[in-house]
C-alpha cells in the first residue's frame, strides 16, 4: 500500500495538494490558529479553542512517548533521531486531536474536519514521511484524545478558566 500511494500515484496536481496540506498542517499554523481563536472568538469558540488545545498537547505527549519507544524509521530516511521517529504520525494524531474537540462542538463540521483529517494522513504517506499504519495509530490517538479531553471538561473547567 506504502508504495502505491507514494510512487505508483505520483503527479503534479497531487503533489501540490499534498505539499499545501503538510504546509498548513504544522505546528506553527495549529498553533497560531488555535491561539488567535482563544485571544480573538467569543465564549464559546474560546472554550472549545482551550479545550483542543489541551487535547493536541496530550497528543503531542504521547506520540513522542510511543516515538521514544518505538524508534521506527521513517520510509525515505534511517537516520531519523529517535523524537521524530515515524510511528505514529505527529501530524495525523495532532489534527486528529483536535478535529474530535472542534466537531463535537460544532457537529456540522464533523465531515469536512474528519475528511480533511484523511486527507493529512494520506498526504504523509504520499509524500514518503510514514507508512499507512503510522498515520492510522495517529489518527486513532489524536481521536482517542480528543475523546479523553471531551470526558475531562468538567475536571478541566476549573483549571483552564471554561
Amino acid at each position: 500500500l506504502y508504495n502505491r500511494i507514494h510512487q505508483d500515484w505520483k503527479n503534479p496536481t497531487l503533489n501540490m495538494i499534498m505539499g499545501t496540506t503538510e504546509a498548513i498542517t504544522g505546528f506553527a499554523p495549529l498553533a497560531v490558529a488555535n491561539l488567535a481563536v482563544c485571544y480573538f472568538g467569543k465564549e464559546k469558540e474560546i472554550k472549545t479553542a482551550k479545550l483542543a488545545l489541551s487535547s493536541w498537547a496530550m497528543s503531542s505527549f504521547l506520540t513522542l512517548g510511543t516515538r521514544m519507544i518505538v524508534n521506527r524509521s521513517r520510509p525515505e530516511d534511517s537516520l531519523t533521531p529517535r523524537w521524530n521517529s515515524s510511528f505514529p504520525s505527529w501530524h495525523t494524531s495532532s489534527y486528529f486531536s483536535l478535529a474530535t474537540v472542534y466537531s463535537a462542538k460544532y457537529p456540522k463540521l464533523i465531515i469536512p474536519l474528519y475528511a480533511f483529517g484523511a486527507l493529512v494522513g494520506f498526504s504523509r504517506v504520499y509524500q514518503g514521511r510514514h507508512y499507512p499504519t503510522d498515520v492510522l495509530a495517529g489518527a486513532v490517538l489524536g481521536f482517542a484524545c480528543g475523546k479523553l479531553i471531551l470526558r475531562m471538561e468538567k475536571v478541566l473547567a476549573r483549571y483552564l478558566s471554561l
